[in-house]
C-alpha cells in the first residue's frame, strides 16, 4: 500500500523500553496519560490490564496490549491488585529478575509519535488493542520481533540501544500493517480507506507530493471520481475533508523539517505547498497552536 508506506515513513515511531522485569508475588503499576503509544508484552506468566470504566484485559504469555493514544491504565498481577506509580515500580523492579517459576516476565515501552500527523490512524484504533503474537519462532513477524526484543533487553551487549530502537520501529510497523490488513471496509475509518482504491490513490499522492498546490478537482481526478463523489467518499472514510487532511499532513512534515533541519521558513513553506512564509506561518499556528519559530525554539533537536 503506497499510502501506508508514505504514512509510516513520515510518522516514524521512535520506540523506548520503559520496563523490563521478571516479577512474582503481588505487584502492579499505574501509567498516567501521555502523548505516546504505550505497550505491554507478557513473555512469561500473565498480567492484568485495567482501565477506568473498561473491561479488564488478561494477558498471557505471548500476548501484548497497545494503548495507541496513551490513555491512563494499570498493570498488575491480578484484576484487583494494588498499583503504585510507574516511577515507584521502576525504582524497585526494573531490570530485576525473580527466580520464582510462577513469575511474570514483562516488557513495556512506548512509541513517541507525532499525534497530529498520526491522528487519522490513532482515532480509528480502539482505546486499547490486545494481540496474540505467540512465543514460538516463526509464528509471525511480530512474534519474532518481540522474541528478539526480549533477548536484547535481557542480554546487555554493545549496540543494544540501536538494535532495540530498530526492533521497536519494526514492531510498530508490523502492528499497523496487521491492523490495516484486518480492517473491514464497512468500518469507514482511515484503515478501511487504505483498502479503497479511489481514496488510497489520493492519500499516496498527498503523502508523496505535499508541495503540490492540490485543488479538489485535481484530487478527484486522481481518485477517478466526480468532485462531489470524491469529497463525500473521502470525508466519510478518512473522517475529515480532503484539504483538512492535506493541511495537517503538510504541517506534520513542516514540524519535522523545523526539528531536524536549519532550513529557513520560506524554504520549508515551499516544501509543503505554500507560496509565502506568511501564509505558511498562519496555517502552522492554526494547526499546531504555536508559530513555526516558537515550535523550532521549544522542540528538542532530533538530528
Amino acid at each position: 500500500m503506497d499510502a501506508l508506506n508514505g504514512w509510516l515513513k513520515a510518522v516514524r515511531a521512535d520506540g523506548l523500553v520503559l520496563v523490563r522485569t521478571r516479577v512474582a508475588g503481588p505487584w502492579g503499576f499505574e501509567v498516567q496519560p501521555r502523548d505516546a503509544a504505550v505497550f505491554h508484552f507478557v513473555a512469561e506468566g500473565r498480567a492484568f490490564v485495567r482501565q477506568p470504566e473498561m473491561e479488564t484485559i488478561e494477558l498471557r504469555a505471548g500476548e501484548l496490549v497497545l494503548f495507541p493514544r496513551g490513555s491512563a491504565h494499570e498493570v498488575a498481577h491480578s484484576g484487583q491488585g494494588k498499583a503504585v506509580p510507574l516511577d515507584v515500580f521502576l525504582s524497585m523492579r526494573n531490570g530485576v529478575v525473580d527466580r520464582n517459576p510462577k513469575a511474570t516476565t514483562l516488557i513495556c515501552g512506548q512509541f513517541d509519535i507525532d499525534q497530529h500527523l498520526a491522528l487519522p490512524a490513532l482515532r480509528a484504533l480502539p482505546q486499547a488493542v490486545s494481540l496474540r503474537a505467540g512465543t514460538e519462532p516463526g509464528c509471525s513477524p511480530l512474534s519474532d520481533t518481540l522474541r528478539m526484543l526480549r533477548h536484547e533487553v535481557e542480554a546487555p551487549n554493545f549496540g543494544n540501544q540501536i538494535v532495540v530502537r530498530n526492533l521497536l520501529s519494526s514492531m510498530f510497523v508490523y502492528f499497523i500493517r496487521d491492523w490495516a490488513d484486518a480492517a473491514s471496509p464497512a468500518t469507514n475509518d482511515w484503515f478501511s480507506a487504505l483498502r479503497t482504491p479511489h481514496v488510497t490513490r489520493v492519500l499516496a499522492r498527498m503523502h508523496e507530493e505535499p508541495e503540490r498546490a492540490w485543488t479538489l478537482e485535481e484530487l478527484a481526478k486522481v481518485a477517478g471520481l466526480s468532485r462531489a463523489a470524491f469529497a463525500r467518499n473521502f470525508s466519510n472514510s478518512v473522517g475529515e475533508p480532503p484539504h483538512s487532511y492535506l493541511t495537517r499532513w503538510r504541517m506534520g512534515i513542516a514540524a519535522q523539517l523545523l526539528e531536524q533541519t536549519d532550513l529557513r521558513l520560506g524554504e520549508i513553506a515551499s516544501r509543503v505547498g505554500y507560496q509565502s512564509e506568511f501564509s505558511f506561518s498562519r496555517a502552522f499556528k492554526s494547526t499546531r497552536g504555536v508559530s513555526p519559530i516558537q515550535y523550532r525554539r521549544e522542540k528538542p533537536d532530533r538530528r
